[in-house]
């Protein structure tokens, strides 16, 4: 073994604590960067080297220690563990918050509640049978039967304008996965042509993977790593993104297409993506393709079927005048937008309260009786909204919990630990003292060769 040789080892040793420290530092630096992963050092022990002024013709231990990488700390297991449950994180939760908004649209608004309109309205029926002639009960029954027409009137409004801003919010959802697919396909292209030189772009990298998480919570996808450095990205088993090739998805809304949808490019059809498990893509289609058309088409229905039997009862009976065969609704109507008072009842005294002349109350009871129905088939409306709501909140719920533990999976392995990063600077101080003490006996050595 040389003193030169042992010259080579303090010094290598010294370059590899120093290393060790800047990978220490740089996370250190990074604890609460967004998507950092934290970096560590690839040692490895270096051959031995002969030459220079041998003082013993010994077998040498070594020439030291050199930096082999600058690595990431990463599991792709646990990647694609977490961003599973991210898609059914998002979509169940982003699947709650608009079911909630959906039965906001039908529930009180400045107490003109949807439920308590049709019991009125019939409640105001029931009024009339006990006095059928009074001037001031019709008036209260046309009054209650004004403000049902408009509830539901109103209440579809909502629902179109609540559509239209979901609409929109499925336009910057489309727009963002788009945009994540051109900056992934960008960050291939680095990430291939610093890997085709050797280098490591660990920031790429990590750019990358923050944004397939975002991914993740807009649409369930699947990641194949490269030999190359790059990734690519597929949605239902339809590529995306591919080396440096960005896919976009292509957005059809009405009045172009017959209802909102999502296609990959060149696809056949629109994707099909889970109301609870599809992300916030699947949540929003969900919500425009199926739970807003039932509840539209629901208050249709109770449109209709409260014109119809009303009107069915109501033309068998007489005004005040003895004159029968008047609508109470517009038969046209027949919708929660199109209902309204028929012009037949302009005058309160054609309301029809029986049949059988004055003081006669039959028709006003029967049509008291269609209560039940209609509140049945209210109540009915809200509780399939708000069950929809409950099983989105659960699933919410549960999926949180499976993503946060696979999310804790993941940091355990890539996100920065103060405490372990504090433990590694003492090593690493502790291992650059000894190096440069090393340095110091060769040194020594050497000077002591030279005295004799």
């Amino acid at each position: 073994m040389s003193l030169n040789s042992l010259f080579s080892t303090a010094r290598a040793s010294l370059l590899a604590s120093q290393a060790a420290t800047q990978a220490t530092s740089q996370n250190v630096a990074n604890v609460e960067t967004p998507g950092y992963s934290r970096r560590t050092v690839a040692l490895r022990s270096l051959p031995a080297t002969r030459g220079g002024i041998v003082v013993h013709s010994t077998p040498s231990a070594g020439a030291g220690v050199g930096v082999e990488s600058f690595d990431r700390s990463r599991s792709a297991i646990l990647d694609a563990a977490a961003r599973r449950g991210q898609a059914g994180s998002s979509g169940a939760g982003e699947g709650a918050v608009l079911l909630a908004g959906l039965e906001s649209q039908l529930t009180a608004d400045g107490g003109d509640q949807l439920l308590g309109a049709v019991g009125q309205f019939f409640d105001a029926w029931g009024d009339l049978a006990s006095a059928p002639s009074d001037g001031g009960t019709r008036d209260a029954l046309l009054a209650k039967a004004s403000h049902l027409a408009q509830t539901l009137g109103s209440a579809d409004e909502r629902l179109q304008q609540y559509g239209s801003a979901v609409q929109n919010e499925l336009a910057d959802t489309v727009g963002r996965a788009n945009t994540i697919f051109a900056e992934v396909a960008g960050l291939n292209k680095s990430i291939q042509s610093a890997q085709s030189q050797g280098a490591n772009n660990a920031d790429a990298l990590d750019r990358r993977d923050l944004l397939l998480d975002e991914l993740a919570g807009l649409a369930p996808i699947d990641v194949r790593a490269q030999p190359n450095g790059g990734v690519t990205v597929s949605i239902h088993g339809l590529v995306a993104v591919q080396d440096s090739e960005a896919r976009p998805l292509q957005l059809a809304l009405p009045p172009a297409a017959p209802s909102p949808s999502v296609s990959a490019s060149g696809a056949p059809g629109p994707l099909r993506l889970d109301a609870l498990e599809g992300g916030a893509l699947g949540a929003q289609l969900h919500l425009l393709n199926t739970a807003l058309p039932d509840a539209r088409t629901s208050l249709d229905a109770l449109a209709a079927d409260v014109v119809t039997r009303v009107n069915a009862a109501h033309t068998a009976g007489e005004g005040l005048d003895g004159v029968s065969g008047r609508s109470f609704f517009d038969p046209a109507g027949v919708t929660a937008s199109s209902m309204a008072l028929s012009t037949d009842v302009a005058n309160p005294d054609h309301v029809a309260a029986g049949n059988g002349g004055p003081g006669d109350s039959r028709v006003a009871t029967a049509i008291s009786g269609l209560a039940e129905s209609a509140n049945g088939a209210t109540t009915g409306l809200l509780a399939r909204i708000g069950a929809e709501v409950r099983t989105a909140a659960a699933a919410s719920e549960g999926n949180a919990a499976v993503t946060a533990y696979a999310e804790a999976l993941r940091d355990g392995v890539s996100r920065v630990s103060l405490d372990e990063e504090m433990t590694n600077l003492i090593r690493y101080q502790q291992a650059y003292a000894a190096s440069a003490r090393v340095l110091q006996t060769a040194e020594s050595l050497f000077d002591t060769l030279l005295t004799i």
